[in-house]
């Protein structure tokens, strides 16, 4: 899942919703699908994952806490 990490929400849902199609479309060998299913349980789990973390943010934000996730978000503290 290394390598998830480094793909944006968009990103990983487009190639969900791109699976999500292949699997649909049952013309496939069922080893492939089953692969195809696996990938698409990791990347629905890293699009939650990723989903969950923003929630955190936002309701971070909407309680008063926005100063803290400015001075997280500058590389080497105040300028």
């Amino acid at each position: 899942m290394a390598a998830q990490k480094k793909r944006t929400f968009e990103q990983a849902k487009q190639q969900l919703d791109a699976i999500v199609e292949q699997l649909s479309g049952g013309s496939l060998a069922l080893d492939d699908m089953v692969k195809l299913y696996e990938e698409g349980a990791a990347l629905s789990g890293y699009c939650l994952e990723l989903l969950d973390a923003y929630d955190a943010r936002i309701t971070t934000l909407s309680e008063g806490g926005g100063e803290t996730l400015k001075s997280e978000g500058t590389e080497g503290g105040e300028a």
